[in-house]
């Protein structure tokens, strides 16, 4: 048989495993955080939670920092949208802090709380890593481990270069799926699905073969796009004014594990999607949709350029809608089971996926 078997049913409902997923998978691997372009301003923020932290990544005049975004006081969230722009200040009891933490001000701390310089710095924010490549951000809870150059090897130029091509924000968003967040990740991991799951829209706008790479626990899925959305990207390029990628001209996909997926299309449109647990059954979808820059100086029909935009943020909801109902029945059935699925040749990418895991969480392995 070629055929290998799958995780463990209980692997995708098992609170448990969730919570050593938290600290072995999410808090000890480089997560992607955001854009450095919507940290461009004083006090610029996005917030995220990675594994069990809350973190802040916010724009101190210039210097980009990862904090704790819980006041020291009384613990409340200290930047509660998930992105903007205000001071790090506390908006219960109005605490400040500064960039690397510090505490700053406390309100009638004389008349109140008495606090000298040194308990002020028992109350500093908590630290945490922090990496740009190119235009994105990845933060990393625990203080040790390996550069993010060396976590993301060959990959590391390939985002460097793909965050500053693809500069031009189309669509932002997200969506509750009912699944595992390892399920969510799964329908990006394999192109075997695509003849069942979307016939009508991904069945005909790619072939159904991938030439697969690895890294670690990254990979990368290249497949030809059939002769209808090139001839339509061809088109909209022109009407957009912007040139084709020449590296990433076919539908290129990215896995940096443990949770984000970048696609490409015809050199011309990026996906990028993360998947964020938020509890055992449950997963966020974060999608960002980014256009490749236009050519400096070129005049673009505001109308056109919409409706090419609308198009491909339609187009992007769609296939991830078909993923999330038939990726829901598989979580359902879950439960329903005492034994592994199957994974075949061409969804050797999950396996990799998997593997790494494995390799992450040694101990609960052993004991499934």
């Amino acid at each position: 048989m070629i055929a290998i078997p799958s995780l463990d049913p209980t692997h995708y409902y098992d609170e448990q495993i969730l919570k050593s997923e938290r600290v072995d998978v999410f808090e000890k691997n480089w997560i992607f955080a955001g854009f450095k372009s919507q940290l461009a301003n004083h006090n610029d923020f996005i917030t995220l939670k990675v594994g069990n932290t809350p973190i802040v990544v916010q724009n101190f005049k210039g210097q980009h920092r990862a904090l704790l975004n819980i006041c020291s006081h009384r613990r409340a969230t200290l930047q509660t949208a998930s992105y903007g722009n205000r001071p790090l200040v506390c908006p219960y009891h109005c605490w400040s802090y500064k960039s690397d933490g510090a505490l700053a001000g406390v309100p009638q701390n004389n008349s109140d709380f008495g606090l000298d310089m040194a308990d002020k710095a028992n109350l500093s924010l908590k630290r945490f890593c922090l990496e740009i490549c190119g235009n994105f951000i990845f933060v990393r809870v625990t203080s040790h481990g390996p550069s993010l150059e060396t976590f993301l090897g060959p990959y590391y130029l390939i985002l460097q270069q793909l965050s500053v091509d693809f500069s031009d924000p189309v669509e932002q968003g997200e969506y509750v799926w009912n699944t595992n967040w390892k399920l969510a990740c799964e329908t990006v991991l394999e192109v075997y699905h695509v003849a069942g799951v979307h016939p009508e829209t991904f069945a005909k706008f790619a072939k159904a073969e991938c030439e697969i790479e690895f890294f670690n626990g990254h990979s990368t899925g290249h497949t030809p796009l059939l002769e209808s959305p090139k001839k339509w990207w061809k088109g909209a390029r022109k009407l957009l004014k912007i040139e084709q990628n020449q590296t990433y001209t076919e539908y290129n996909h990215f896995f940096i594990y443990p949770n984000l997926a970048i696609g490409i299309t015809s050199g011309s449109l990026l996906s990028l999607q993360t998947y964020e647990p938020i509890n055992a059954t449950q997963s966020r979808l974060t999608f960002n949709l980014r256009m490749i820059k236009g050519i400096e100086g070129q005049l673009v029909s505001g109308a056109v350029k919409t409706a090419i935009k609308q198009n491909s943020t339609e187009f992007n909801h769609i296939i991830l809608e078909e993923d999330r109902k038939v990726a829901e029945t598989c979580q359902q059935n879950m439960p329903c089971i005492d034994s592994p699925g199957l994974l075949g040749k061409s969804e050797e990418r999950i396996v990799h996926f998997h593997n790494a895991l494995k390799h992450d969480l040694k101990q609960i392995m052993i004991r499934s």
